[in-house]
């Protein structure tokens, strides 16, 4: 039996997929390399790996980051199979692995991989990942995406080696990867150059694609979502077609689960918040304010310094208890904003004034910047949430020389409102449970409701809330509320300055 490879490619979070080795490939960050590495610090033509003489060669293509073999920078050298070789410093960690496994056995092997994703209790972020990358690495292909109907529209939620913006950069359009989800008919193409429509297209014969799969991803006739997958590289022995639909079938199967559970127990939480906030809050607060007004008056009626540093560490607990008692309220409780017409200029410079010191003694720049526009919405409500975001803002400032900005703008049938920070950014594991109720992230003291009741608050006016972040590049949040703004803004804006101000600068 002939001697068979798989490349194994590790990237630095961790992700892992297989590349069967069957001829001489390039790897690199371009999409015309066989092999497509999408990491910043890999130049466009990175690596090439060469089969001659029944052995195969590694040859760095003169790159910036470099490549190392046995921590040694490679120039050209015969490569050892289970020998890890790094790109970029530790960008990318390949091993060349043999395997002589027949198509029959990895194909089992693949359903039997894939099945154990049902028995996994992971969240479903990390499922997706995984699953895509089962797939890539099955199929054969180098990049791809994978979409669920999410809130009546397809979403992305993970992706391999492709742009942030999937139009442009995939070999379908978009309207053809709905098609595919819509009527639940998959593409399935192993050789583009057998089909003459796609042939036709200039994209295709640029990028010099070979396979283009895209199917939905279905359970019990329902349609979930839709994965998509290419390849420039000819794939000598492609899957058996039924087996890896029943591979996509098992992803979706796992998803779904994943989803439900997540779900539930979401329900659950929401369902023990409620009971908590109905049976004890308030009891606690009545005992929170007693002792409160107990604190307030020791500290009035002595002199002594010791008591009154003691005094002041109480009611320090005391205002901590009680935020958390708040949050928890308003966490609880579906309310109907109590809606006014608010000039967001006054508005949110009232909210900022009182936390300008705080700003300035971390060196953070802290400004509120747009032009006058009236909008109706609850003006106490809505400051708890600029509140929660600008103190989360400033928190991942510290000890940072940087900006935090408050910016609107109005936009088709509403108002974007953003907060930035220059901060140290959010890793993408805490992005995707950030809205989870007490779940706290890079703070000593914290209630974990506040994202949570930015989040409800928001809901409650029907807007939306998206993160965008990147570690030690910032974060940025935007709002996004439905309203149509009223009109002549800048002429009338002056009679609503004094009232709002005064509302973005009190305690929620």
């Amino acid at each position: 039996m002939a001697q068979r490879y798989q490349l194994l490619i590790r990237d630095r979070h961790g992700f892992e997929r297989t590349v069967p080795l069957t001829r001489s490939v390039t790897l690199g960050r371009q999409s015309l390399c066989d092999v497509v590495l999408s990491d910043n610090m890999i130049s466009r033509n990175h690596l090439r790996l060469e089969l001659k003489d029944d052995a195969w060669w590694a040859e760095d293509l003169q790159t910036t980051h470099g490549s190392f073999y046995k921590d040694q920078q490679l120039g050209r050298v015969t490569w050892e199979p289970g020998t890890p070789l790094r790109l970029a410093d530790g960008a990318y960690t390949l091993t060349l692995m043999r395997t002589d496994q027949t198509s029959s056995e990895l194909h089992l092997q693949a359903i039997l991989e894939t099945a154990q994703l049902l028995a996994q209790e992971i969240d479903l972020e990390d499922l997706l990942e995984q699953s895509l990358d089962r797939l890539l690495s099955i199929s054969g292909t180098d990049r791809g995406f994978l979409m669920l109907l999410e809130n009546g529209e397809l979403t992305s939620r993970v992706q391999r080696n492709l742009g942030q913006e999937l139009e442009g950069h995939i070999q379908l359009s978009m309207s053809s990867v709905h098609k595919v989800f819509e009527t639940g008919d998959p593409v399935w193409i192993l050789n583009v150059a057998e089909d003459q429509f796609l042939l036709s297209q200039h994209s295709i014969q640029r990028l010099e694609l070979k396979t283009i799969l895209c199917l939905p991803l279905v359970l019990q006739g329902k349609r979930i979502g839709v994965v998509y997958l290419d390849s420039r590289r000819p794939i000598t022995e492609p899957p058996d077609r039924e087996t890896f639909e029943a591979i996509v079938s098992l992803c979706a199967i796992a998803i779904e689960r994943t989803r439900l559970s997540e779900e539930n127990l979401r329900s659950h939480v929401l369902a023990t918040v409620g009971q908590v906030a109905s049976s004890i809050v308030h009891d606690f607060k009545n005992g929170l304010f007693v002792l409160r007004g107990h604190a307030d008056l020791l500290d009035l009626s002595t002199d002594d310094t010791k008591v009154r540093h003691h005094c002041r560490k109480i009611l320090e607990c005391v205002d901590r208890l009680t935020h958390l008692s708040q949050d928890v309220l308003d966490f609880a409780k579906i309310r109907e904003p109590n809606r006014e017409t608010v000039d967001l200029l006054p508005f949110f410079e009232g909210i900022v004034e009182p936390m300008m010191s705080r700003a300035a003694e971390m060196g953070v720049a802290l400004r509120a910047e747009g032009l006058p526009c009236l909008i109706k919405l609850d003006p106490s409500r809505f400051t708890r949430v600029m509140e929660n975001l600008l103190a989360n803002a400033l928190d991942a400032t510290t000890d940072m020389t940087g900006e935090v900005l408050v910016s609107w703008t109005q936009v088709t049938g509403g108002v974007q409102i953003r907060v930035r920070d220059r901060g140290k950014g959010i890793p993408k594991r805490v992005i995707k449970r950030i809205f989870e109720p007490f779940f706290s992230y890079g703070k000593k003291k914290g209630t974990g409701l506040g994202m949570a009741t930015v989040k409800k608050i928001v809901e409650e006016h029907g807007g939306t809330l998206e993160f965008v972040s990147e570690e030690g590049m910032g974060t940025e949040v935007i709002i996004l509320l439905p309203d149509h703004p009223i009109t002549g803004a800048i002429k009338i804006s002056e009679q609503s300055t004094g009232e709002h101000r005064n509302l973005g600068a009190g305690p929620a």
